[in-house]
């Protein structure tokens, strides 16, 4: 297919999720300082089909990361899971009982407990609201029994684990609307609890953002999206969320990245740095890399752009990526030429 088919095509798709025709191409910056840039190193290691709305988790106790899940170039849902070890650079599928195929679910690891805990997607016409375990060191899915009280069913949410070891799941979409509700869940018990605060404390509804958890802070981050029928899409906001007291804070910075949905987020608690990664913008796909220092504690101190470089990945959305050894590692997502399936590290980020 000729390239401008292709990134027409990729539009319509996007125009599905997005309810707005959004077509490839670079988004202009906001007025931040630069950083200068770690370097990107494509990884050349047979394993995953191109993908998309896939989940990334990492592992520093074995050094490995965990990928499940996503979909097509044509929008089918993939059920696999897959290992990655970075000791010896290879992919390993991970066979036997898994959840059912889907995309746009989230994911939350508790090393401690050597879990990788699921929640949600998506499958064609169907949504889910089911949680999962991924035993870290057996390798294996076990479904986690809850009862009736639950989030509804959602795609595009976000998940993060809690310092109470408890799961923070936020926001997301049905083909009903947006949602704006935040729930925990113990992974103990199976028992969700409704922590929304009043509705007109919250974010703005939306999917297709993104949340990493700030723990030095004990604060849930929540970073863009798209709000469309309700606000802007894409979105550029920042929002902290506190379990304790049950209350969101706005803390956008005046300057920073692009309004954007679909991106990657990783939170680094040993420099106490997040970093966002690519995404859609309202000029399509770009391929940026921004910071988030969070030494200074309660207010976000402005974002940073690092400076490009030559070799980087190429512009995209509905990737993943995850934190490992310091190192930040990327695979696949969606860009004007369709599905990828390409994997990159981005070394020493820590000491960026």
């Amino acid at each position: 297919m000729m390239p401008r088919l292709v990134a027409a095509a990729a539009a319509i798709v996007l125009q599905s999720l997005f309810g707005t025709l959004l077509m490839p191409g670079h988004a202009a910056p906001g007025a931040a300082a630069q950083s200068a840039a770690p370097a990107w190193t494509p990884l050349e290691a047979a394993g995953p089909a191109a993908r998309w709305d896939h989940t990334l988790a990492a592992d520093p106790e074995s050094g490995a990361l965990i990928l499940f899940g996503g979909r097509d170039g044509a929008g089918e849902a993939f059920g696999d899971t897959w290992r990655y070890a970075a000791a010896d650079g290879s992919w390993t599928p991970v066979e036997g009982p898994a959840p059912a195929p889907r995309f746009g679910q989230a994911v939350a690891v508790d090393a401690a407990n050597r879990a990788v805990y699921l929640f949600g997607g998506q499958a064609g016409p169907d949504f889910f609201n089911d949680a999962w375990r991924f035993d870290l060191d057996e390798l294996t899915w076990s479904e986690i029994p809850t009862g009736d009280v639950r989030p509804s069913p959602r795609y595009g949410t976000s998940a993060v684990l809690d310092n109470d070891g408890n799961v923070l799941v936020s926001h997301g979409f049905t083909f009903e609307g947006r949602f704006d509700d935040t729930w925990s869940l113990d992974p103990a018990t199976g028992v969700w609890t409704d922590v929304s605060p009043p509705a007109e404390t919250r974010p703005l509804k939306r999917c297709l953002h993104e949340a990493v958890w700030d723990a030095a802070a004990d604060r849930m981050l929540l970073y863009g999206g798209c709000s469309s029928g309700f606000g802007p899409c894409p979105q550029g906001d920042l929002w902290a969320f506190d379990p304790a007291a049950q209350t969101w804070t706005e803390l956008t910075p005046a300057a920073g990245p692009a309004a954007r949905s679909n991106p990657a987020l990783i939170q680094d608690e040993t420099s106490a740095r997040t970093w966002l990664i690519d995404g859609l913008t309202e000029g399509g796909y770009t391929a940026d890399l921004w910071m988030l220092d969070l030494a200074a504690g309660g207010a976000a101190p402005g974002w940073v752009e690092v400076s490009p470089v030559d070799v980087a990945p190429a512009p995209r959305a509905s990737h993943d990526a995850a934190l490992l050894d310091g190192d930040v590692y990327l695979f696949g997502g969606f860009g004007p030429e369709g599905a990828l399936a390409d994997f990159w590290r981005l070394e020493s980020a820590e000491g960026a």
